[in-house]
């Protein structure tokens, strides 16, 4: 009767893990499957003067935020929107 017990544990064991495979397995394909394209590489015009550098920037789903640095100016922050493709708002900072 001991071994009809451990044979029971052993399939009720496994058919767990078969399960919890498969859940994790397709979650993991549904993840990869859902994640955004990457995005080709592209050139932007921030028309700033000659010497500007980008010291830092973010990014959010709509906007890239730059802040740039010398340049004959003082310091700013550019606000490029992704969708139009252009400069949204230029901020002077002091």
């Amino acid at each position: 009767m001991d071994k009809l017990k451990i044979v029971k544990v052993i399939v009720a064991l496994l058919t767990f893990l078969i399960i919890f495979g498969t859940l994790l397995l397709l979650t993991v394909i549904y993840q990869k499957t859902r994640k955004s394209p990457v995005t080709a590489v592209a050139e932007i015009n921030l028309s700033q003067p000659e010497g500007s550098t980008i010291s830092d920037f973010k990014t959010d789903d709509q906007n890239i935020y730059f802040l740039l640095k010398n340049g004959g100016r003082s310091d700013r922050l550019v606000i490029y929107n992704r969708s139009s493709g252009a400069i949204s708002a230029s901020i002077q900072l002091n």
